[in-house]
């Protein structure tokens, strides 16, 4: 009950913003921007932290450029999530391009599914756009209460079942083999201890999720790195890079490897559009290994 009503307040609050102009809700952005890195202070401890260590070549004045760059795109971010709310699809083309879109349609032609693995770089929510275009079926993590709920209607505004609850992705992609689908996989977030798949990222020991290999190899399915170029405020490219066509040839973790350095080359050319404020490194290679 309590849910619903929190649901309820937060879509009446939100529904107007989503309708506003572009320009009024940038203004607003900046505001937020002011407030979350000024006067809250938020996350700046773990934001910080996360640059110099990934940058350890950085003075602390370029670090504090980035941080400060990084606050107003995550105050973006926000803001053009909910933009999404109140554009119809029709005008989905204004928001997201695709430089070379043709390496997945060759591969759906033939009747072959793919799989997609990115991170939170860029806009990651914008790829609900793609499911306007390409048969996505988008791996997603539930939260909590009104959020959850919040979440789950901005990802289904445009297809209603575009996304699947990663407990359940495995048992859909082995039943559903005939339906030519792209699997997407946001494949960044710190996994579980369990998993395996050690890499170095950005300097660090990293610890990576193994479902989008797994699964890409028992099926073998071509796998691409899915990069999100920002082009302008509320505004993004997505372009295409094969990591293979063939990951059963190929060694265990081998994928994920190469998943990891091509995000660490878009976050080494774009810093500020990564999810710094995520607390990413939370598992120590010598304490698993003891």
């Amino acid at each position: 009950m309590l849910t619903n009503l929190l649901y309820g307040l937060l879509l009446c609050l939100l529904y107007p913003l989503a309708w506003l102009p572009r320009r009024v809700l940038f203004i607003l952005s900046d505001v937020m921007y002011f407030f979350f890195y000024h006067i809250l202070n938020y996350r700046k401890s773990v934001v910080y932290t996360n640059l110099a260590r990934s940058f350890p070549e950085k003075s602390y004045s370029e670090v504090k450029s980035i941080a400060k760059q990084y606050y107003h795109f995550f105050a973006d971010l926000f803001f053009e999530n909910i933009k999404t709310l109140g554009v119809p699809a029709k005008k989905a083309s204004a928001y997201i391009m695709f430089e070379n879109a043709g390496l997945i349609t060759g591969y759906t032609q033939r009747g072959q599914s793919t799989v997609w693995v990115l991170g939170h770089f860029g806009n990651w929510e914008y790829l609900n756009f793609a499911g306007l275009l390409f048969n996505l079926k988008i791996a997603y993590k539930p939260q909590h209460g009104a959020v959850d709920k919040l979440m789950k209607r901005i990802r289904t505004h445009y297809l209603k079942h575009i996304i699947i609850p990663t407990q359940h992705i495995s048992r859909y992609m082995l039943t559903h083999q005939d339906e030519h689908a792209s699997y997407v996989f946001i494949a960044d977030q710190s996994p579980s201890s369990s998993s395996k798949a050690w890499t170095t990222f950005l300097h660090q020991d990293s610890l990576f999720f193994e479902g989008a290999e797994k699964l890409a190899t028992r099926l073998n399915l071509p796998v691409f790195y899915v990069e999100m170029l920002r082009v302008a405020r509320g505004k993004y490219k997505v372009v295409f890079t094969e990591i293979c066509d063939d990951p059963k040839s190929l060694p265990e973790f081998e994928i994920t490897r190469r998943f990891a350095a091509l995000l660490e080359q878009s976050i080494n050319r774009n810093p500020p559009y990564w999810l710094w404020s995520h607390k990413r490194w939370k598992h120590k290679l010598e304490k698993i290994k003891n």
